[in-house]
């Protein structure tokens, strides 16, 4: 009975502890984003993928706020992937270059080549927000093009990849 107290303390206290997804707070003043637009950071907590459904992000593709509590692996994927995998990668460090659905095959070739080059840091999909062109994402910035730009998107990659991982590392 003493052992179950005990894990029943540790899980309530202890660095296992059950924490309420709601109370997590943004950092209010996070450095200003070297390239692209600085966008405000929302309170970021985990949620369920049966409440990803009611979440309503500052900017459309998000670069925070709710997300799940599992990650995504860098890479090229060739569907949207759901902003709550993508939030949580953001938040990991990691770059998200998401396209339109109508983006030529010889473009998502050249960004697939590009993601594979940047193999720990870079997500490339489709997302739905898009409309045209490409949005580069890190957490709390982003970047429009009119068309996918190698050197831009090396830039983005290069001044934001590992930028944030839950705190931040460098500006």
């Amino acid at each position: 009975m003493l052992a179950i107290g005990l894990a029943v303390a540790m899980l309530v206290t202890g660095p296992w502890s059950f924490r309420n997804p709601a109370t997590p707070t943004a950092d209010a003043d996070p450095p200003a984003c070297p390239v692209g637009e600085t966008l405000p950071i929302i309170d970021s907590p985990h949620i369920s993928q049966a409440e990803a459904a009611s979440v309503r992000y500052s900017s459309e593709p998000p670069t925070s706020g709710p997300h799940f509590a599992f990650s995504l692996t860098p890479g090229v994927y060739d569907d949207p992937v759901p902003d709550g995998l993508t939030v949580n990668a953001l938040e990991l460090g990691h770059v998200a270059v998401l396209y339109a659905a109508d983006t030529p095959g010889r473009v998502i070739d050249e960004m697939s080549r590009f993601a594979h080059a940047n193999a720990s840091s870079v997500m490339l999909a489709p997302h739905p927000a898009v409309h045209s062109g490409i949005v580069l994402t890190a957490w709390g910035c982003l970047q429009r093009l009119p068309a996918y730009d190698a050197a831009a998107a090396e830039t983005f990659v290069a001044r934001l990849a590992g930028r944030y991982v839950h705190g931040w590392t460098r500006s």
